[in-house]
């Protein structure tokens, strides 16, 4: 069907007034995120809102744990009615991809799955920390269109940290998805990743593989941990938080170690074409965990880095879905790591990070550098 133009409109083709439209290579993904924000904000009690909300530079936005921890700040999904839940839902949806959403209902789901498998250990204890609303939102200053906010959700197995700078720019990293059991009856939320990983590693040459697997043993968890800002150099702990399946030497820890500077693994450029998109399907199962609209930012800031030849491939363990395993994508502005070491390779946790720019550090300091602040009054600031 073809509008017919109003006599009066100023602008008959439909198109926005220029000064309405998205900066050159810009969107409207931030304003989608900000309004959703402010529905779910706005549709909380005042009581709620005074535990979902921190100031926007609070010490506590790059704690993004993700193991069961008491005392966390912020307001948990099962203290939402459900009205405030479906807005909850609403913003996480918006925040993201559709398949990263659904993966993130996945990830909550399954705790369900664990309360059941965790009572012959923790009786019914279990039910207090295998809560499938444990997860806790919060909101780093408040939602408004064209200021600087931010937004997360934690719990076990996940941690979506969103950040929106002056209304224009968005950050998504840290973002961690993983699973307990990773490989149960219906549930293998992550396994795509996983599968593509491993079509990827079988199609190296034996001395491709060489270079890729960097050692024989995999780290029990992240080699960079889930410290706040990544370090030139990350080592990884000797064992998971709270577990003793599968620990690691300092043998082990070398070996595995993350260093900026000096990517270990095999270069993408030096991959064969068909092992190239291979890759290429790997890497997209992570930054497609960002909305539609970011993903060409995204992969803009890795060309202008690099370009996804400068990345690395590497791995770590068995090189059977049964042994546990461990594989990285390392660049200047990228970092996925992903491993299934514990419970006999059937635990799996996965991250993308961001080196330079996760909780949107590297978008504040591109926006200060970009816009003139100084005639700003301190009541006008984010």
């Amino acid at each position: 069907m073809t509008a017919t133009p109003h006599p009066h409109d100023p602008h008959p083709s439909g198109q926005l007034p220029e000064a309405h439209r998205p900066r050159p290579g810009g969107s409207f993904d931030a304003t989608a995120i900000t309004f959703a924000a402010m529905g779910l904000f706005d549709g909380l009690s005042a009581e709620q809102r005074a535990r979902v909300l921190l100031p926007h530079d609070d010490s506590g936005r790059t704690h993004w744990n993700f193991l069961p921890e008491s005392g966390r700040h912020g307001l948990p999904l099962r203290e939402l009615d459900r009205h405030q839940e479906g807005l909850a839902h609403r913003l996480i949806a918006e925040s993201m991809s559709i398949p990263a959403y659904a993966r993130v209902v996945q990830v909550m789901s399954n705790e369900h799955v664990l309360r059941e498998l965790n009572l012959p250990v923790f009786g019914h204890v279990a039910a207090t920390f295998r809560d499938p609303r444990g997860y806790f939102l919060t909101f780093f200053g408040r939602p408004q269109p064209d200021t600087t906010w931010g937004w997360r959700l934690v719990g076990h197995h996940l941690s979506v940290n969103v950040t929106v700078v002056d209304g224009d720019l968005v950050g998504v990293t840290p973002f961690l998805l993983g699973a307990e059991p990773a490989r149960f009856g219906p549930f293998r939320i992550l396994g795509e990743e996983e599968d593509t990983a491993f079509v990827l590693l079988d199609g190296l040459t034996a001395a491709q593989q060489k270079q890729a697997v960097i050692h024989s043993r995999p780290p029990a968890d992240f080699v960079t941990r889930t410290v706040s800002t990544i370090g030139d150099v990350e080592y990884p702990a000797y064992h998971g938080v709270g577990r003793r399946d599968a620990m690691i030497t300092d043998d082990d820890r070398k070996a595995l170690a993350y260093f900026r500077a000096h990517p270990r693994g095999i270069r993408a450029g030096d991959l064969s074409p068909a092992q190239r998109a291979h890759f290429d399907d790997l890497l997209a199962h992570f930054v497609e965990r960002a909305r539609p609209g970011l993903v060409g930012h995204e992969m803009d800031r890795i060309a202008a880095a690099g370009g996804v030849d400068d990345l690395h491939f590497a791995w770590a363990g068995g090189t059977s879905i049964e042994q546990p395993h461990y594989f990285r994508i390392q660049g200047p502005v990228t970092l996925v790591e992903f491993d299934n070491a514990e419970d006999n390779a059937n635990h799996v946790h996965s991250v993308w990070r961001d080196p330079s720019n996760d909780f949107g550090a590297d978008l504040l300091i591109q926006h200060h550098l970009e816009h003139d602040h100084t005639s700003r009054s301190t009541d006008d600031t984010a």
